[in-house]
């Protein structure tokens, strides 16, 4: 009333700091969405004569029978999953399993730490192997 200025002058934000709430939003929603792709599950899937799919995520492994390589029958599948230094954790033995027959989760300590999966098959026609998936 003294100066002259009008009292319908409207309060706005400066233009920087439009841009940097715009951007924290943004970095919310990158943040969010790829979270999962950083931190969520670990899978492995094995290329030896028997396939398994392994799920490591959050101190805990699962393992997904998905299989032979060749397409043979399996009449006993024996895993046991190795952690921290060779510890044996759990061991597994499925007969007849089927593909897609999960075994876990597997309590296995920190993860980050190498894990190994160790696997004894028997086929239908009496053949036995072994062998070993570094995680």
């Amino acid at each position: 009333m003294v100066c002259g200025e009008s009292l319908k002058k409207r309060f706005t934000l400066p233009k920087r700091a439009i841009v940097v709430a715009i951007l924290g939003v943004v970095a919310i929603i990158l943040a969010y969405l790829l979270f999962s792709v950083f931190f969520g599950a670990t899978t492995v899937t094995s290329t030896g004569d028997v396939r398994f799919g392994v799920t490591l995520e959050d101190g805990f492994m699962s393992v997904a029978y998905e299989g032979t390589a060749d397409g043979r029958d399996v009449a006993d599948l024996q895993i046991a999953i190795l952690t921290e230094g060779g510890r044996s954790s759990q061991l597994f033995s499925f007969k007849n399993p089927q593909m897609g027959e999960i075994l876990g989760p597997v309590g296995v300590g920190t993860t980050g730490k190498p894990f190994i999966v160790y696997y004894v098959v028997v086929y239908r026609d009496g053949t036995q192997m072994s062998n070993t998936i570094p995680i």
